[in-house]
């Protein structure tokens, strides 16, 4: 490593300012923290639905595994309101109880990926997506949100 002189103000700040840059990776790790802050932040205006019941947790399913290919049924609730989803390759399926009308959308770690709106009796459907997903409803002017689903 060359000798620094760091009695010059200006090569000392030079070197400062390359000690302290990330590179690529930290870079990386950086954006995808301030990403997830944002995404995060934006959520506090919505509540938290806790989930009620996950076919995959379900005892039979405890003592053989999950049907290769079979539907992935879970249910959330928040207070009288329960959004019912089923997960299967063609998409995801749900209803929101009590029946209404409502918007619905699919998010992912980036943000919003699709939005559909429910029927008269609560059914809506979306695209399959991977990874861990977020379902947003907004009916009667609740807004609520599904705890992450890694689907």
């Amino acid at each position: 490593m060359p000798w620094r002189n760091w009695s010059d103000d200006d090569e000392l700040l030079r070197d400062i300012g390359d000690a302290a840059r990330p590179g690529p990776h930290e870079q990386q790790v950086i954006d995808a923290g301030r990403a997830v802050f944002a995404f995060h932040g934006a959520a506090l205006d919505r509540d938290l639905a806790a989930l009620l019941y996950d076919s995959r947790l379900d005892g039979l399913a405890a003592v053989r595994g999950p049907v290769s290919g079979a539907p992935r049924s879970l249910v959330f609730g928040l207070g009288d309101l329960r959004v019912e989803v089923e997960l299967s390759d063609e998409g995801i399926e749900g209803q929101l109880i009590p029946p209404g009308p409502g918007t619905v959308r699919l998010l992912d770690a980036t943000g919003p990926v699709a939005e559909t709106s429910a029927d008269d009796v609560g059914c809506f459907a979306l695209p399959q997506r991977d990874g861990p997903i977020r379902i947003e409803c907004v009916v009667d002017g609740r807004r609520l949100a599904t705890e992450w689903i890694a689907a």
